[in-house]
């Protein structure tokens, strides 16, 4: 009987034993499985994104205009009979040197100085917009209404002056001492100047826009001058342009547009223009020429613009998805359709010399303005001849150009779909949406294409 009790205990020993080494076993399996597969660089596929571009509406501009210096003749006072932005005919005076001073006396001892209507509208419209674009702090801008004022006001004063000196030479019979000046051409007079005098369009670049190395003032003075100094400026052409300095996004956003509809802050004229958009070194610009409102602006020389952008959206990617592809490239007239399938067709001669055409199948990945870009291994030789069918019009193949893509996996393989980049990122870049052959938001991407080649199959 106790025998039989010891053999029983044995076993269930040993039975023990096995269910714990075989338990032991699988946790033990399952640690390494675990560990493995920590170690294991798991496929990872990218959903596409849509992502909202906030755009920086606003840019600064600078004022072209073609001006012409005119100098005094003599030193003297000068005497003003013109306000900045008047027109003026050629050989009107426009203002006189007096040597002595003495006829600027005589005339201010009689002188009736009183504003008219049209002048308190002009002091006001100057009050006006420095009301309309003045923060808080800003120094530049108090120092430009007080600069427009006291030259509006010696404006008008010398008008009356002008009455008074012909009133004295009248009665003297002599302008002994007092030497006239005439415009030399028809044109604006302005009295605006600055370290920009002489800009042109074509010499507008990002130095332009620097505002350290910039400077303007007035000519407008009532202080002794030399001869031969600046007494104003004539503006000869009412046609003038605008350059705007865009940021890289403002570029990109405008690229291809040919108007633009924005508003200049300074007073809130709102326009749409024929604009040119270019680059010029490492600077983004644009350039709207303008037949009207110069009279407007003759005393600023840069404006703030608020350019009318509409919110625009594009395609979020990570910069390691993006992959380079090189194709061949054929005149789009030679990409041909038969029975719904498009591609190629190769003329060539049978045993009998008989023409024959063969159609290849042939995915067009991208068309620019000239071209089709097809894949390599479409082209059996490099330099092969291909035809448009029935015609003797032939095109060796030859030239390779490299798009920018991502693989595409949403039937299970990878396709190679193209991609415009719109901004660079550190970690993602955002694309263009709605691009023919390209990928769409939710689409599935390769989220590392140095680990992935076209045409295989996902495994997961």
């Amino acid at each position: 009987m106790s025998r039989k009790r010891l053999s029983e205990r044995s076993h269930e020993r040993k039975a023990g034993n096995i269910g714990l080494a075989i338990f032991v076993f699988i946790l033990v399996y399952i640690a390494v499985c675990f560990v493995l597969s920590l170690r294991e660089s798991h496929p990872t596929i990218y959903e596409v994104q849509k992502i909202a571009l906030a755009t920086n509406n606003m840019a600064k501009a600078v004022v072209v205009r073609e001006e012409q210096s005119v100098s005094t003749p003599s030193a003297g006072y000068i005497n003003y009979y013109m306000k900045s932005g008047t027109r003026v005919s050629k050989n009107e005076a426009v203002f006189s040197v007096d040597n002595s001073r003495e006829f600027r006396s005589a005339a201010y001892e009689k002188i009736e100085f009183s504003l008219s209507e049209s002048d308190v509208a002009s002091l006001k419209e100057n009050i006006g917009a420095f009301h309309k674009t003045y923060s808080s702090g800003s120094i530049s801008a108090i120092n430009e209404l007080r600069t427009n004022l006291q030259s509006e006001i010696i404006s008008i004063s010398d008008m009356y002056l002008l009455e008074n000196l012909s009133k004295i030479l009248e009665k003297q019979g002599s302008s002994q001492g007092l030497t006239l000046s005439r415009a030399p051409y028809s044109g604006v007079v302005s009295f605006f100047t600055d370290s920009l005098d002489g800009l042109t369009a074509d010499s507008v670049s990002l130095a332009t826009f620097d505002e350290k190395e910039y400077s303007d003032g007035t000519l407008y003075s009532a202080e002794l001058r030399e001869a031969g100094s600046v007494a104003y400026k004539l503006v000869t052409n009412e046609n003038w342009s605008l350059i705007l300095n865009l940021t890289q996004e403002q570029y990109t956003a405008l690229e291809g547009e040919k108007k633009m509809s924005f508003t200049i802050m300074d007073d809130g004229l709102s326009l749409t223009m024929p604009v040119a958009i270019y680059k010029k070194g490492d600077g983004y610009f644009a350039r709207i020429d303008l037949s009207k409102y110069l009279i407007r602006y003759i005393g600023k020389r840069f404006l703030t613009i608020n350019i009318d952008l509409s919110q625009t959206e594009g395609l979020k990617i990570p910069v390691k998805s993006i992959v380079e592809k090189y194709f061949y490239v054929v005149p789009k007239e030679f990409i041909v359709n038969d029975q719904g399938k498009t591609g190629i067709t190769v003329r060539e001669l049978d045993e009998t010399n008989n023409v024959q055409y063969r159609f290849h199948e042939a995915e067009v990945y991208f068309y620019d303005d000239e071209y089709a870009y097809i894949d390599e291994s479409v082209i059996e030789t490099h330099g092969q001849y291909i035809t448009i069918p029935h015609t003797t019009n032939q095109y060796q193949v030859s030239t390779q150009k490299k798009l920018e893509g991502v693989y595409c996996v949403n039937k299970g393989y990878a396709q190679f779909r193209m991609i415009e980049r719109l901004y660079d990122g550190e970690d993602y870049v955002i694309v263009k949406s709605g691009i023919s052959r390209s990928i769409n938001v939710y689409d599935f991407i390769w989220e590392d294409a140095s680990t992935m080649t076209e045409n295989e199959l996902i495994n997961q």
